[in-house]
């Protein structure tokens, strides 16, 4: 075995590699490869101690387009997950290679609104149907699915008809990459989103408030309201005045009129994108 290799080919390389480009598709590839280490391990977060434990070793760089050839570099990493039979490099790959096929076919789901059906075991496996079509993946393929979903649509957002036309990666030594997304793939990962009709009231905490951008985070935190509780993302919906927003940041407790913006998961059911905020009560 050869390694691997990660490519990002386009018009913007080809004087050159430009460097802000070049980190933003690195960071998203390690942050990828992250989401599979970490779910190896069962933590939630990349520590320093972690990041010494597990990273992509850089062995070789080409240009005209950007080639990096990298080592899976993992040091005294303990198996935590009995689902994990081994845990080293080439499952790191297997189950990243695997993770970027199930988002492929799920994504494409809900973008054809359809709601795509898990039935889970208690091998560790689990039996996805999407309409008649039925695909069998290993439990820690959802599990990185769900949270190596934002930096896959970070990394396909990079392709650009004037500047990355494809993005690939596999093993150095093959002809075809387990990997690949053209200009064609820009919004493979997106998830269409609705607003809802009808306004809701919910008792909540805002405890983040940009101003200029009239948006910020909220905290739902008492239960059997009409959203689950959780923190939420939220705009202000209209030209308000700011100010009541500002001042609600001082309150523990403050109820808001606001339209749900949701979303077909690709997870199964729906889950809620954003809170468009029509109003503060009294």
């Amino acid at each position: 075995m050869k390694g691997y290799e990660f490519k990002i080919d386009g018009n913007a390389l080809r004087k050159g590699v430009p460097i802000p480009l070049a980190i933003s598709a690195l960071d998203s590839f390690q942050s990828i490869l992250d989401k599979t280490y970490l779910v190896g391990i069962d933590k939630k977060k990349i520590t320093a101690r972690e990041r010494e434990r597990f990273f992509l070793r850089a062995t070789e760089f080409k240009h005209g387009s950007l080639l990096t050839h990298f080592d899976i570099v993992m040091q005294g990493v303990q198996l935590v997950l009995p689902i994990f039979s081994t845990f080293g490099p080439q499952n790191i790959w297997d189950y990243t290679k695997g993770t970027f096929g199930f988002l492929k076919t799920v994504c494409e789901s809900v973008q054809k609104e359809i709601e795509p059906k898990y039935s889970f075991n208690n091998k560790g496996d689990v039996d996805l149907h999407i309409g008649d079509v039925h695909h069998h993946y290993h439990a820690p393929v959802v599990q990185i699915g769900k949270l190596a979903l934002p930096n896959y649509q970070s990394l396909a957002h990079l392709l650009d008809t004037k500047k990355l036309n494809a993005i690939s990666a596999g093993h150095s030594d093959r002809t075809e990459p387990d990997i690949y997304m053209g200009i064609e793939d820009k919004n493979m990962f997106d998830i269409p989103t609705k607003i809802e009709k009808d306004t809701i009231d919910i008792k909540c905490e805002v405890f983040n408030f940009n101003k200029y951008k009239n948006s910020g985070k909220l905290a739902v935190k008492i239960p059997e309201q009409k959203i689950p509780e959780g923190v939420y993302s939220f705009t202000i919906f209209g030209n308000q005045d700011n100010v009541d927003y500002i001042y609600s940041m001082l309150k523990p407790e403050v109820i808001l009129t606001c339209l749900m913006e949701i979303a077909l998961s690709p997870f199964g059911g729906h889950d809620i994108h954003k809170l468009h905020i029509t109003g503060v009560g009294s």
